[in-house]
């Protein structure tokens, strides 16, 4: 079992299996990402070419390793430029100006962050955007917003908040602020995991959302979303 410092738990507490499942991502692919450069070997060469996205905060070691929920959304939000055909130099490079630029350690956790399928932008909130790695503006046309709708944003810090990992429309969140930062159902302390506990051992979805003053369609979920992180 890992020890969590207490302090860190109001941030979240994440191992690299949970946010594979959280984030429907290949595990090896989180491992690269986080631990390249002890994985690949003397090569100094190979060990740039495969850490592209810079170093997150991890404790522990080996399999109780862990990390907080900005460094989950910032996962999060590599793999949607990843998946919009943005390069591994361009990310590890907008991740460093970003953070210069912002004085923080979780640049892929800020808000207004665009892609064009090739190059990293920060909206500036007056209706221009910064151009990452070339010190310009650009128009706010043909911009690709790839994941900000199933985030929310801290509106003292720009930085992320709450992650809905089956977009807003759905009943699940994940809030550092609940329950460690385990998936739950909206306005409540009640795990998916939990939910779908009861159900496997053979409870009724009626009963259960009887018994916790839920929407039973929110049960339902709760269950398919469980289902699909283990799957």
């Amino acid at each position: 079992m890992v020890f969590i410092p207490s302090n860190t738990l109001s941030s979240g507490a994440y191992t690299l299996p949970d946010a594979a499942r959280l984030l429907e991502l290949p595990l090896p692919r989180l491992r690269t990402w986080i631990r390249g450069s002890k994985a690949l070997g003397e090569d100094s060469k190979s060990q740039s070419r495969r850490m592209p996205v810079g170093d997150f905060e991890t404790r522990g070691e080996k399999k109780d390793s862990y990390f907080d929920f900005l460094t989950l959304i910032e996962l999060f939000s590599i793999a949607q430029f990843r998946r919009h055909g943005v390069s591994m130099p361009t990310l590890k490079k907008a991740r460093q100006e970003l953070g210069n630029r912002f004085k923080t350690e979780h640049p892929f956790a800020l808000e207004g962050l665009l892609t064009d399928k090739k190059n990293l932008l920060k909206e500036m909130g007056d209706q221009t955007l910064l151009e990452l790695g070339s010190g310009g503006q650009t128009a706010f046309e043909s911009l690709l917003e790839p994941f900000c709708h199933r985030l929310d944003f801290d509106v003292s810090t720009s930085l992320a908040s709450r992650f809905f990992p089956l977009g807003k429309s759905a009943s699940i969140i994940v809030d550092p602020k609940h329950a460690f930062g385990r998936p739950v159902i909206r306005g409540t302390n009640t795990t998916t995991e939990a939910l779908a506990a009861l159900i496997r051992g053979g409870e009724d979805a009626r009963d259960i959302a009887d018994d916790f003053h839920l929407d039973l369609e929110a049960v339902r979920e709760a269950w398919r979303f469980e289902n699909r992180r283990a799957a």
